[in-house]
């Protein structure tokens, strides 16, 4: 799922800006879409990202935090992701909240984690309604709620995040027969929001 997301960011990406050079784009974002090959391509991602490419920073911040092409450096990578995720960018609101979950080059900050999953998450983007799910599962930043939880593990699992479904399983043996059904107005009910 997240290949085809990005896939689908290259193609509009393409098709509307106006990149000093396209084939760096293109390069950038083959590394995106080969994890075999993830990093390669740095000159080309660091020169597309210097442009605002939400895409490319997102890719550049990944090189970093996971010392692809580049030595791991979490703090120039937190940079990249947050360039990108403050265009509304999920996968790198994503990555950026995983970040203040794990701790990665910065505090644990649980509350962090969830304002940025909670971006990603009210765009559509399973990954982080998986992780804002289980947040919400845990009391991780939040007030434990298992009637969010449910929901936005049960919207996780409908875009394929398939293992939201065993998350959702054990917060449903939590909940009561009300909770549940709070819940399921609750996943019927929700639209995505744009950026």
């Amino acid at each position: 799922m997240r290949i085809l997301f990005h896939l689908a960011i290259l193609v509009s990406a393409l098709a509307v800006a106006k990149l000093a050079d396209a084939d760096d784009a293109v390069e950038c974002t083959r590394d995106a879409l080969s994890l075999s090959h993830f990093g390669r391509d740095f000159d080309a991602c660091h020169r597309v990202a210097k442009e605002g490419s939400p895409l490319a920073e997102y890719v550049l911040g990944e090189m970093y935090n996971r010392g692809l092409g580049v030595p791991r450096d979490y703090s120039e990578g937190s940079v990249w992701l947050r360039r990108a995720a403050d265009q509304g960018f999920a996968p790198a609101q994503t990555a950026l909240g995983y970040m203040f979950q794990q701790g990665q080059g910065m505090s644990v900050n649980h509350a962090e984690a969830v304002e940025w999953y909670r971006k990603a998450a009210e765009q559509g983007y399973a990954e982080a309604q998986h992780k804002l799910g289980v947040q919400y599962s845990e009391g991780w930043g939040v007030s434990q709620d298992y009637v969010l939880a449910y929901m936005w593990l049960s919207l996780a699992g409908t875009a394929t995040e398939t293992s939201a479904h065993v998350d959702r399983a054990t917060v449903i043996k939590r909940m009561s027969k009300q909770q549940i059904e709070t819940a399921e107005q609750l996943v019927r009910a929700w639209k995505p929001t744009s950026p």
